[in-house]
């Protein structure tokens, strides 16, 4: 027997923890037909949906910490990204100096600006010709349910927390899954 999308699993746990049992199976409907290996439109047709009735069944800050939530799992599951960044945070004395090298040198993808104590990370997925970096959602049709995107302001916050080494607060402005151009995340350090 084939196992679910390990994404999924963690989504579902996540859910069941916040908004209990009932919740979890009405989101989670047909997500035992998702596989690591399923085709992406079939993905990012179910994610949709499964955002949409999460939208549906749960309250704006339930169903944001529940997303939020998913987003530190990918963090810890993409944990390579978070070191890298921290390395190259080591190779300056100051975070201002490492502020200021990342916005002369951002990754494909990407770009930061700062106003004051505020950082806004810009992400720009259509530079690869997706919707969204995340595989759950690349090649969805239409717009997804913003709620999705606080998957990303966690792996925004556990990113900048790591690289600062303080709590950060993340702000999700815009989204390119919900009709933006591009993500913006604002972050307050």
């Amino acid at each position: 027997m084939r196992k679910k999308h390990g994404m999924l699993a963690e989504l579902e746990k996540i859910i069941e923890q916040f908004s209990g049992e009932e919740v979890m199976k009405n989101v989670m409907k047909g997500s035992e037909d998702i596989f690591e290996k399923t085709d992406a439109k079939k993905k990012a047709s179910w994610m949709k949906g499964a955002m949409e009735r999460l939208d549906k069944l749960v309250d704006e800050g339930t169903r944001f910490r529940i997303m939020e939530n998913c987003g530190y799992n990918c963090a810890k599951m993409n944990s390579r990204a978070l070191g890298e960044a921290v390395a190259r945070r080591t190779k300056f004395k100051t975070a201002d100096e490492f502020i200021e090298a990342e916005q002369k040198t951002p990754a494909k993808g990407t770009r930061l600006s700062r106003e004051g104590n505020i950082l806004y990370q810009y992400y720009t997925p259509q530079s690869y010709g997706v919707k969204c970096y995340c595989e759950m959602v690349q090649a969805a049709e239409g717009q997804v349910s913003p709620t999705y995107c606080h998957c990303s302001k966690g792996f925004v916050k556990k990113l900048w927390e790591a690289v600062l080494e303080k709590p950060v607060d993340v702000e999700l402005i815009q989204s390119a899954i919900s009709g933006a151009s591009e993500c913006k995340f604002a972050i307050h350090i």
